[in-house]
């Protein structure tokens, strides 16, 4: 192999090197974009619209006008059943 050929193989070779680096580069940029996206903080977050808030009780007791109504009870029934399970007051 003369020297010229071996010069031109040495070229094509830093070429396809540095290729593949800029590659390997775009690659882990993506792996950490997608990794923040899908394990970061903002995806542990939900939207506070449509979910109640368990210790929220005076807005979901307020929907049914029944608060602060003396003598006013709830039934309780439960998904499945006919059967009332129990009536507590709604001042409690």
């Amino acid at each position: 192999m003369s020297e010229e050929n071996l010069e031109k193989i040495i070229a094509q070779q830093a070429t396809t090197i540095q290729n593949l680096t800029d590659e390997i580069k775009l690659l882990r940029e993506q792996v950490a974009y997608l990794t923040q996206k899908r394990y970061g903080k903002s995806s542990e977050q939900m939207p506070l619209s449509g979910q109640l808030n368990l210790f929220d009780e005076e807005k979901q007791d307020s929907d049914d006008g029944s608060r602060g109504l003396p003598g006013k009870k709830r039934i309780i029934v439960y998904p499945g059943s006919d059967q009332k399970v129990g009536s507590y007051p709604t001042c409690l």
